[in-house]
């Protein structure tokens, strides 16, 4: 019986991806570059802000100027709820859910962003906890983040499973033998190629958690 639920957060609980692409391009225009198509960085989102700087200069044969980081994390932090919103559904699910799972949060976002989001919209109390990819220092797909979560909780890998709508949400569930419920609202990623990794299971709305869990992990 699944006892924990870990939820990724950008793409999967929260609509982010404007907030985060007009932060970079933002960012991007401070350095005399051109503001890069946002569907160019979508696709990046979701293996942190290093990560998705790297890429967005990379497009221009850059590498991210010092201190870039923390400039972009700065402008995120002015940006980050003007558009951002939970999907639909989601919370009815965590509503439903938590009466009966223990939910975790494992992000690449930073640990303070995710929290500030879920606290403006009175989410937070549904989680566990939150880990972001500075939490311990380290991010998906690293196993050391699900020994950390079976630790807390004295749970075994087939007590978990993992919700998310990247390859890295697919890679962290498969690299630990844990099932993964790809979700397909996201709008970042190449739902097509995900798919070909053979995840476990897809779905297109939120409710569909509930049915799929109950149906399948209980």
């Amino acid at each position: 019986m699944i006892k924990i639920v870990i939820f990724d957060f950008d793409g999967t609980l929260f609509d982010t991806k404007y907030d985060l692409a007009r932060s970079v391009n933002i960012l991007l225009k401070e350095y005399c570059l051109n503001e890069l198509p946002v569907e160019e960085i979508y696709k990046n989102i979701g293996n942190g802000a290093d990560i998705l700087l790297l890429k967005s200069f990379n497009f221009y044969n850059l590498m991210p100027p010092e201190n870039s980081i923390e400039r972009f994390l700065d402008i995120y932090d002015k940006e980050k709820l003007k558009n951002t919103k939970p999907f639909d559904g989601i919370v009815n699910v965590l509503e439903k859910l938590y009466r009966k799972k223990i939910l975790y949060i494992i992000t690449n976002k930073d640990e303070k962003n995710s929290l500030e989001i879920l606290t403006y919209f009175n989410l937070e109390k549904y989680f566990k906890r939150v880990i972001g990819r500075d939490t311990f220092g380290i991010k998906k797909p690293d196993s050391r983040l699900i020994e950390i979560v079976k630790n807390f909780e004295n749970v075994n890998n087939n007590e978990i499973v993992i919700i998310g709508d990247s390859e890295i949400d697919l890679t962290f569930g498969k690299n630990n033998n844990i099932k993964v419920i790809l979700v397909t609202w996201g709008g970042m990623s190449d739902i097509d190629y995900l798919k070909s990794l053979k995840p476990d299971y897809v779905i297109d709305h939120p409710y569909e958690i509930i049915e799929l869990i109950s149906k399948n992990f209980i």
